[in-house]
């Protein structure tokens, strides 16, 4: 499809779902019209076969469950930015509207009010009274509904930027939280060490049991770290790499940590859950760095006592010092 007619069968899509040409609502469509998305086909085809009309909650279900579902971070990112973004629309819209409303509450107090100065009697009193307490009650259930309606909004908002910040298979920070973590330290001028840690052979472990036992893996070593290495931040860094952040700029304490979680670790007596078969120790190996000038250049000490690790033979912490060759302080 073209451009121009792929947007304009977009908008007519989202205009006969009466849904607003939002950013959000725009990449739904777009991704169910040029059937980009799987998820995102599959679970439209299904409401529309069905008869329903499709709802902006329904919108937003769909692009989350086509967030978790992309193999793609950038992918999964953009779409919870996207859901965050209307949240906070929505709920400013919100509170536009409870505005207006108790705008007109006021106003037709207001009137009745008058009504009642100006000297009415009998029937015309009793029916402006009546009026009044009639649009209190009707202002007060308004207000209550506004409020429901907000607190959903929050846990709704709550949860999107939860998600944009947390790693969904570990469900630890994740590189974007841990970016932003970094960037307060600097900002406060806090002195830290960095640690960045990558499991062994990880890739033998998805060829020789599947990427279900990988995954497994993932998550006992996400879980392992951070119960050795509290109350420091442990955050996935992308694939089988963890960063740790501890917020001291003693590199032989962090590593001391680092190798007493990895020693840890490998002593456990791991299984195969599916044939209750030994699977052989987990190992990692580690760099470890204070920061420095700046938090990318400490990233690229810890990489590279990191890979000084992996090519000693893995299974190792590695410091690196801030000038000359990365020393051994296990």
């Amino acid at each position: 499809m073209g451009n121009d007619k792929i947007g304009r069968d977009v908008l007519a899509f989202l205009a006969g779902n009466l849904l607003d040409p939002t950013p959000l609502n725009y990449r739904f469509g777009y991704l169910y019209l040029t059937r980009s998305s799987k998820v995102i086909v599959h679970e439209t085809d299904t409401y529309i076969e069905n008869g329903m009309r499709m709802k902006q909650e329904t919108v937003v279900e769909f692009m989350g469950k086509h967030a978790s579902a992309s193999e793609d971070p950038e992918e999964r990112l953009a779409a919870r930015d996207e859901a965050v973004e209307m949240f906070l629309n929505a709920a400013g819209d919100l509170a536009r509207e409870t505005k207006r409303q108790a705008d007109g509450v006021g106003r037709d107090i207001a009137e009745e009010s008058q009504v009642i100065r100006d000297g009415a009697e009998g029937e015309d009193l009793k029916g402006a009274i009546r009026r009044i307490v009639d649009r209190a009650d009707e202002a007060e259930r308004e207000l209550a509904n506004a409020s429901n309606r907000i607190d959903r909004l929050q846990r709704d908002l709550e949860e999107a930027r939860n998600k944009a910040s947390v790693d969904e298979l570990t469900n630890i920070p994740n590189r974007r939280a841990t970016r932003a973590a970094l960037q307060d330290l600097e900002i406060r001028k806090v002195r830290y060490c960095l640690a960045i840690i990558d499991i062994d052979h990880f890739k033998a472990i998805n060829d020789n049991y599947g990427h279900p036992v990988g995954d497994r893996a993932l998550k006992l070593v996400a879980s392992a770290l951070t119960e050795a290495l509290a109350p420091w931040h442990v955050a996935r860094w992308g694939g089988e790499e963890f960063l740790v952040i501890a917020e001291i700029p003693d590199a032989g304490h962090v590593c001391e940590k680092v190798q007493e979680a990895k020693d840890a670790l490998a002593d456990r007596n791991l299984k195969l859950r599916e044939t209750d078969e030994p699977m052989g120790a987990i190992t990692f190996s580690a760099g470890v760095a204070v920061n420095s000038a700046d938090s990318d250049d400490t990233l690229r000490r810890a990489d590279n006592a990191l890979y000084a690790a992996k090519k000693a033979g893995r299974n190792a912490v590695l410091v690196a010092p801030e000038t000359g060759r990365v020393e051994d302080a296990a």
